[in-house]
């Protein structure tokens, strides 16, 4: 069951040349979920499936949970003379995922504004017609990362302990209680500008950024002694975000032709400030990518081996590789050892990990164009990432893995008539996957996934007005549109993966690839 309760207020007056708006509220919020199952096998009549009517043993099992959210929140807006413009808001929530100590957060903000543009000293610009000033700092709660009852004791039944030489089914203390579990909580400051130029035709926005995020929940090891199989969760890591994000439009018209031209850029740094103790944290991204949590270094990063290309014959023959599992043969992959004073014959070993790149790029951007000419119109929107890699393992980048077809870039590997120590993938092994030296997570497992592409283009025209009149219509619309039809890569070595696609085994990460032609009629 779920229950809402909601109901809120507002009040609004102006005096002279201020203006206050308010609003406050009360919310809350309420689940109940029960389930219960019972079986029992060998019906005596199976034309009357009743639990009673069976002889078998029972089969039971039920699960509840219940949540409930309870706060309080208000905004107020001021304003002097359209000039001057403040906002705060709040919200104080409770949750019954947390302990009654740190069960409730108070959560403000503030943002101010300021229209230089309307000031006296302003007026003799004409050319400029919106200049405004920005800055806002907010908290915000959040608790989706929290479940229903991870601050409780819990005990499991799946447990057998040795009595007597005698199995004995037993309970053991599975997750511990944290009466410390409290909200997780992002507090973002932003400093912007917006300019509006030539009668409104340019508009410029511009905002920086830098937002915190503390006390996230995190999950940290303990003794296998305990016996405690869920990793005790608390508030313990930081991440800062910061970033600048600009966007510009201009729009025109020249005759029967109007246009508008807009494009917009992002960065993003993000950076892990603590793990409070638990740092170098590693992390399955499949069945060999790996990811690290590492104060310095932002989320997303990859944990693997450095390649310096592949072995040469000659380098076999002098002795000079290191050996990782087996001795390597010309065509496998050079690992880069990061340890000190390690020897040619030495062993690659886990330890020889470091950060290879990472999933989260540098830099977005896009671009918008719109065109209309009397009954015609044409747009296009294109986007693109820079700084960024895409790792792939198992079918999409070892020839016949799983019995699977190859790619068309195994045809650059290298081989005896292709002994290129840069080829863009190792010597193969006959299909034999169970060779695993050159499978180990590298960098050559990683591909650069900066991208431009655009996303769509659409081509329409729209039937005057007076001859759908006489066919008894009221509007009548032509469109041809076509999604991703040109990506411009920076990978050089696959070339054909889509380059929105997800890091993992990537069996679907072709992309694809469309054109549809429709009709809009309205009668």
């Amino acid at each position: 069951d779920y229950n809402a309760l909601n109901f809120y207020g507002n009040y609004n007056n102006t005096w002279g040349k201020h203006e206050v708006t308010v609003m406050g509220g009360f919310n809350q919020e309420s689940s109940d979920y029960r389930y219960a199952e019972m079986s029992r096998m060998n019906m005596i009549n199976e034309d009357l499936p009743s639990i009673s009517q069976s002889t078998g043993d029972y089969f039971a099992k039920d699960k509840f949970e219940r949540y409930t959210v309870r706060g309080l929140f208000y905004r107020i807006n001021y304003s002097f003379a359209g000039k001057y413009l403040l906002e705060t808001n709040g919200r104080y929530d409770g949750s019954s995922k947390f302990p009654k100590n740190s069960r409730f957060g108070f959560f403000p903000s503030v943002s101010a504004g300021w229209r230089i543009s309307e000031e006296s000293f302003m007026k003799p610009i004409a050319w400029l017609n919106n200049l405004k000033l920005r800055a806002s700092y907010g908290t915000l709660g959040n608790i989706n990362n929290v479940g229903y009852y991870d601050y409780f004791e819990l005990l499991s039944s799946n447990a057998n302990y040795n009595f007597n030489d005698e199995p004995v089914k037993g309970v053991l203390e599975a997750q511990i209680t944290n009466k410390t579990l409290g909200w997780e909580t992002v507090a973002l400051a932003d400093f912007g500008l917006d300019v509006d130029l030539f009668d409104n035709k340019l508009s410029v926005t511009a905002d920086y950024y830098i937002k915190n995020t503390k006390d996230i929940l995190l999950g940290y090891n303990v003794p296998a002694e305990t016996g405690i199989w869920t990793k005790p969760v608390m508030n313990l890591a930081k991440v800062r975000n910061t970033g600048f994000e600009l966007a510009a439009t201009y729009r025109n018209k020249i005759g029967d032709l109007s246009y508008s031209v807009s494009g917009n850029i992002a960065t993003n740094n993000n950076e892990i400030v603590t793990l409070a103790g638990s740092d170098n944290m590693i992390q399955n991204g499949g069945d060999v990518v790996r990811y690290i949590l590492k104060e310095g270094e932002a989320i997303g990063s990859y944990y693997g081996l450095e390649t310096d290309g592949l072995y040469t014959q000659e380098e076999i023959d002098a002795g000079h590789y290191y050996k990782y599992g087996r001795k390597p043969n010309a065509g496998d992959i050079k690992y880069v050892p990061q340890r000190e004073n390690v020897e040619w014959g030495d062993d690659i070993t886990d330890d020889d990990r470091t950060i290879i790149g990472k999933d989260v790029p540098d830099f977005t951007y896009g671009i918008n164009i719109n065109l209309q000419w009397k009954n015609f119109e044409l747009s296009a929107f294109g986007q693109g990432v820079s700084g960024t890699s895409v790792a792939f393992e198992s079918e999409q980048v070892f020839a016949f893995m799983l019995n699977s077809n190859p790619r068309k870039y195994h045809l650059s590997r290298w081989n005896e008539d292709n002994p290129n120590p840069n080829a863009a993938c190792p010597r193969l092994y006959g299909g034999n996957y169970y060779d695993e030296y050159n499978k180990h997570f590298s960098d050559y497992q990683l591909f650069d996934a900066d991208y431009f592409r655009i996303k769509t283009i659409s081509l329409g025209y729209m039937v005057p007005k007076d001859a759908v009149t006489r066919w008894g219509l009221s509007s009548l619309k032509f469109f041809l549109t076509g999604e991703n039809l040109f990506t411009f890569r920076a990978d050089k070595d696959m070339k054909d993966f889509d380059p929105e696609s997800s890091t993992g085994r990537g069996i679907s990460a072709f992309g694809a690839k469309s054109v549809a032609f429709g009709v809009n009629v309205s009668f």
